[in-house]
């Protein structure tokens, strides 16, 4: 084993990293921490950690001067897009430091992500069919089920934990830090509360939608095509993604829907689990299905049944969310609008969006199992944020792929470019 001198950063709401910490120490090795408020202070105590509390301009100089100080072989972040977090991976590349880039899975449920330098655009995971199909040939079956429980309540609490302290006691232990989310936490909260209040009424107007579209047997059921929303604020979309705003994204792909689609088809958007109300999704979207003149074909969805939508659906529309892949698995067409993991000739549609929604490709009959395979051979480990046996098992597997990448994993290469960035900016 290298000499190895690990640096950990921001992670989850969460003990997660505390734990991948004690097993670090348990086999040896050396474990360093920056904390940068108290949330990350909370979910770290009672090891000790070192603090930054300057300003970003100044966060580069002191990260360089810490890593030669300590001595420090490879670093740990949750994703590559908070601003600390993207300038660490600078000066660790110019150092010639590992970087180690973690995450929710690309597969879902119970998965986490673990990848050298970078996710999705930045991924090393090879885009080519032959090579995944190599990968996977020499990998088990892959099991895909639940493995852990989890609960919304439990992942409300703990992200209570980390943000009330820095609002309420941040001005003056850490007055430079800043949330690396797109609106205060304050706000935020306001949201959950006011879908809480109305949490009845949605699942009813929930299901009166889904039935429409999901109709008993013998009844007509609709032609249409699904575009699971995701976060405005992810990081998935806001570096990831083409025009670098889902609102902008969202407005394309339906006015591409109005221009190509056929007469008889629909338009299904379904807000992501955790959407925090803010976007008003209901009347952003039919606004602008209105403007292009289908108002009547396009709809919203405020939960109801994912997967049972999917195996309905026409084919699914995507930016780089991980429903694409659950649809894959389906062998439903799946188009990649962003950089994504899984999109690949043989995999996901590989012309226009305009042609998805008269001529979408469905993956090659053996791909979906082979990049299930592949994935958990290379990025995936199994496990979760959320849960004593989640979090000891993530941790454990996630420290060895840290240790030892997976040799199939390519060199780093600069992000390629999207694909259909012109096209939705054109419309």
């Amino acid at each position: 084993m290298h000499r190895f001198s690990l640096l950990i950063l921001q992670g989850p709401a969460s003990p997660f990293l505390k734990s991948l910490a004690s097993l670090a120490v348990q086999r040896g090795l050396a474990v360093h921490k920056i904390n940068f408020c108290l949330g990350d202070a909370i979910y770290w105590w009672p090891r000790k950690a070192s603090w930054f509390r300057g300003t970003d301009a100044q966060w580069p100089q002191f990260l360089e001067r810490f890593c030669r100080d300590k001595g420090i072989t490879d670093v740990l972040m949750l994703g590559d897009g908070r601003p600390k977090h993207a300038a660490a991976i600078a000066v660790a590349h110019r150092l010639g430091i590992r970087v180690h880039i973690f995450e929710h899975g690309y597969l879902r449920p119970d998965w986490l992500t673990i990848e050298p330098d970078g996710m999705s655009g930045r991924s090393r995971f090879p885009r080519d069919p032959d090579a995944v199909r190599a990968i996977a040939a020499g990998t088990p079956p892959a099991d895909l089920s639940g493995h852990f429980k989890s609960s919304f309540l439990t992942y409300a609490l703990l992200d209570l934990a980390f943000h009330v302290p820095n609002v309420l006691l941040g001005w003056i232990v850490h007055p430079n830090y800043r949330t690396h989310g797109p609106v205060h936490p304050a706000i935020e909260y306001a949201g959950w509360i006011g879908k809480g209040l109305t949490a009845r009424r949605r699942r009813r107007e929930a299901q009166a939608l889904q039935d429409r579209y999901l109709p008993l047997a013998g009844e007509e059921a609709p032609r249409f095509f699904l575009f699971p929303l995701q976060l405005p604020g992810d990081y998935q979309i806001r570096i990831h993604a083409p025009l670098g705003d889902l609102y902008k994204l969202v407005e394309s792909v339906i006015r591409s829907f109005a221009r190509h689609a056929p007469d008889d088809m629909r338009l299904l958007f379904k807000t992501h689990p955790i959407d925090n109300g803010l976007s008003d999704w209901q009347q952003r979207i039919g606004k602008i299905a209105e403007e292009h003149g289908i108002a009547g074909r396009v709809d919203l969805i405020d939960g109801g049944d994912l997967d049972r939508l999917i195996a309905r659906a026409e084919g699914v529309v995507t930016v780089n969310s991980t429903v694409g892949l659950t649809a894959l698995i389906a062998g439903k067409p799946v188009i990649c609008l962003g950089a994504s993991i899984y999109d690949m000739p043989g995999v996901t549609h590989q012309e226009s969006l305009a042609s998805f929604w008269t001529l979408p490709q469905a993956p090659e009959a053996d791909m979906p199992d082979a990049l299930t395979r592949a994935l958990i051979a290379t990025v995936q480990v199994r496990g979760g944020f959320i849960g004593r046996q989640a979090i000891e098992t993530g941790a454990r597997q996630m420290l060895d792929r840290i240790v030892s990448p997976s040799p199939h994993l390519l060199p780093a290469t600069a992000p390629a470019a999207f694909r259909y960035e012109d096209e939705l900016a054109a419309g």
